[in-house]
Order: C-alpha cells, then sequence, then structure tokens
C-alpha cells in the first residue's frame, strides 16, 4: 500500500507547516524545458545545488509526464502489504521483527508499507522501506562504467563488472545464509588495463550490531587487505562516486541518526523506456537495451552545457520523503548526508553529502527505471544513470550501467563461492 495526504486527513497548508516543506510550487507542465531561462520555475522542486546548474547554464531537461505504468511486481507488491504491523524500529535505529525482536533473518517487500510523517521514526522506516526495495532479485550481475569529467570534457573511464547476491530479501525466498548476511558483493575492474584485478569484496550482516566487512585485493602486494567500514565513503576506483554511493545510498541503515526534512513534490530524472522488460534466458533475466540510449555532453558537437550532463534527459514530476542521515562513525567521511527518496517506489533521485567541516562535499543523481518481467511477477530497481559531482574540485564522476551491448542479467544463479575471500583473489592479478 502507499501513503497518500487523504488518508490522514491533513490539509496541504499543515503539513507544509509541520514539515517545514515548500509551499511554492513552479508552473511546469509536460512538454516544457527547464534552462536558464525559467530556472526559477523549479524552486524548491529540486535541491539548491542542482537547481543553480540550471541557473548558470550547465543543465537542461525537458519535463515530461510520469509513466502511469511504473510500479512493482506483484510478488513484492503482496508481500509488502501482508507486512503491516510485523516490523518495528528501536532506539538504535536497528529493523526488528515483533515476534523474536531481533532483526528479521528474512523479509521481502517493503517492511513499512504505511508510513506515517508524523512517527518520530518515519525516516528510519523511509530508508529500510528503500533499502528492501533494491533486493527484489536473487542476485544481480551487471556491467558498467565510470566516466571521469571536468566540466568541458571526459578524462578518462573505468569498466567493471559489479556483482550481488541476496540472502536476507530475495525473489525465490529463504536459502542458505551461514554467514548471517544481507547481502555480498563483489566488484571488479574490467578496463583499461590498469585497473584489471582491481577488486573489492564487502558483507552487509543482518546483525545490527555487526560493521560490514570490506576486503580488497591490492595488485602491487598481490594480497588482500582488510579495510574498515568507514570506507564505504572512499572513491570507488578513485572516482567521485564512493563505495556507498550507488542507488543513491548503499550502507548500512542503523549506521546513522535519521530525520525526516519534507514530504513534498518533486521534480526527478527519468530514462525510457520505463519500466523496462526482462527477457527471460536459461539464466535468469536479462533487462532489454534501450533503443535511445542517453547522449552525454561530452559527446555532443556543440554542447555548452557540462560535459557531464545528459544533452537528452527528462525529468517528471513525483512525490518525494526528503530525509537526512547524521553518521554515528566519527570516522566516516559524510557527516551529513540529505536524500529525495520517491514516496511511492522507495527509490532514490538526488544525494548532497557533506563533509567533516560541514561543507558541501559531493551532490548525487541518480535515474532508477522499473525493471519488470511479462508476467509481472519479478521486478527490479534499475539505475540506468548516475552522476556525482564533487562540489568542491568542480569535478565529476558518471556511471552509465547502460551501454549498448553491455548485459544486466539478474537470477543469474551466482553461487556463493563468487563472494569469498578466495574468490576475490582470484578475480586479482
Amino acid at each position: 500500500m502507499t501513503y497518500r495526504l487523504t488518508t490522514l486527513g491533513l490539509t496541504s497548508v499543515f503539513l507544509c507547516c509541520l514539515l517545514n516543506g515548500p509551499t511554492a510550487r513552479a508552473q511546469l507542465k509536460p512538454g516544457d524545458s527547464l534552462d536558464k531561462d525559467n530556472w526559477q520555475a523549479a524552486k524548491g522542486l529540486l535541491p539548491d545545488s542542482i537547481l543553480r546548474r540550471f541557473a548558470d547554464g550547465g543543465y537542461q531537461v525537458k519535463i515530461i509526464a510520469s509513466p502511469n505504468a511504473m510500479s512493482w511486481g506483484s510478488k513484492f507488491t503482496a508481500a509488502s502489504e501482508t507486512n503491516a504491523g510485523k516490523f518495528s524500529v528501536n532506539a538504535t535505529e536497528a529493523l526488528t521483527d515483533n515476534i523474536t525482536q531481533a532483526y528479521p533473518v528474512f523479509l521481502y517487500g517493503y517492511p513499512f508499507p504505511q508510513v506515517d510523517p508524523k512517527d518520530p521514526q518515519a525516516a528510519t522506516k523511509v530508508m529500510y522501506n528503500f533499502t528492501y526495495t533494491l533486493m527484489q532479485p536473487d542476485d544481480a550481475d551487471r556491467f558498467s562504467n565510470l566516466h571521469w569529467n571536468t566540466p568541458t570534457a571526459l578524462e578518462k573511464y573505468v569498466d567493471f563488472q559489479g556483482q550481488v547476491r541476496f540472502y536476507g530479501s530475495r525473489f525465490s525466498g529463504p536459502t542458505a545464509n551461514p554467514d548471517a548476511v544481507l547481502r555480498k558483493l563483489i566488484i571488479a575492474g574490467v578496463a583499461p588495463y590498469e585497473v584489471v584485478g582491481v577488486v573489492t569484496l564487502e558483507w552487509t550482516y543482518l546483525d545490527p550490531k555487526q560493521w560490514n566487512s570490506i576486503w580488497a585485493f591490492i595488485p602491487a602486494l598481490k594480497r588482500v587487505r582488510r579495510l574498515t567500514a568507514a570506507n564505504g565513503s572512499d572513491g570507488l576506483f578513485g572516482s567521485d562516486l564512493s563505495h556507498d554511493d550507488p542507488y543513491l545510498f548503499s550502507g548500512k541503515v542503523q549506521y546513522f541518526t535519521w530525520k525526516l526534512v519534507s514530504m513534498q513534490d518533486a521534480l526527478v530524472p527519468c530514462t525510457f523506456p520505463n519500466p523496462k522488460l526482462l527477457h527471460p534466458t536459461g539464466h535468469g533475466y536479462l533487462l532489454e537495451n534501450p533503443k535511445d540510449l542517453l547522449l552525454m555532453g561530452w559527446a555532443t558537437p556543440g554542447w555548452g552545457g557540462k560535459a557531464w550532463w545528459p544533452t537528452n534527459y527528462s525529468f517528471v514530476s513525483r512525490p518525494v520523503w526528503v530525509v537526512e542521515a547524521t553518521a554515528k562513525d566519527a570516522q566516516y567521511a559524510y557527516t551529513r548526508q540529505i536524500l529525495w527518496i520517491d514516496r511511492e517506489l522507495y527509490v532514490g533521485y538526488y544525494k548532497e553529502a557533506y563533509d567533516k567541516e560541514g561543507q558541501l562535499w559531493r551532490v548525487i543523481l541518480n535515474s532508477v527505471s522499473v525493471g519488470r518481467t511479462e508476467q509481472g511477477d519479478l521486478s527490479v530497481a534499475q539505475p540506468d544513470f548516475t552522476l556525482s559531482v564533487d562540489e568542491k574540485r568542480n569535478h565529476a564522476t558518471v556511471e552509465l550501467p547502460l551501454k549498448q551491448g553491455q548485459q544486466l542479467a539478474f537470477n543469474a544463479g551466482l553461487p556463493d563461492e563468487v563472494f569469498t575471500q578466495s574468490g576475490l583473489m582470484k578475480r586479482g592479478k
């Protein structure tokens, strides 16, 4: 079920006062362009750090109508409805099964299908819904790439393979989980040659008190090194995108203190088609390859905006939660983060990350599509485009998972052996 204002009988004026949300709404409609000539019309509907890029001519988009068919698969939707009243959040922000009083060993669907904005734990519940939205398939095997950019040019790129296996939530139901993990993730460099053999492995545990385990294979030393969980905010392959930034937030919810900032409408990124079709194969499903891929500024002759911005990009209007995260670990590089999360789909669109001095450091934008089988039973949250801008250096990294000839597979049957230290060493060079 999806929370809607009318179910609480609150007036929009009262809600804006309660949550300090913006009261003004942009006079933009499908078919309009948002650019330097009318950027003021979107004030309050975007983070100011992104809106200023429209004001100076660095960004521009076309406003389109939101697709009507954006919804998750039937199994995830049904499971979400049956989860109502089964789970809570304790004083340490840990998710708790109301019967066992422990972190749930397995949970499919939203743990909180209804979120009351007046609930002191509303923001934490929003983030647990967000987390479990990302764990709909059994596993994912995807190739992607990172592009380093100055405002005017592409500097370099890295291709990598990311594989993840879910344990605490998965389409096929519970599986053997002797390590008591929520998920396991391995990321390996593919090209150019200097990143081949650079591999990281991360285990995220069910136990709220157990910090993530992160290992990295160091090619120069020919050995595996254990990293601290605080390294989750370090750059991925030295880029402007950290290990905890994919999907907007890939960290552990209970590592942070959460606060609801506002509940409002927003203009958010969208790529087409949406939803995207998952095609069955002999080993799981492949995501359909869009006919019209994003055309980046660095590859567009005559483009006067930022090199890291797509020249054929679109925004739609969506209802969002805006939440704030404060890191509990003093070593974590992001002391504070502001995230914009879809109020119905629970996918993330924007994040502003602040450093230890309280200065704005990174601004991250995320396009996420619904991937769904023709039967409508299995669905996945598919990241189509991620942009991380280092505001201090005026530098950016773009991730483009969708690339011609590049496959994205789900429920591929990845074995547990892939996500071990021995598997990590096999991938290292």
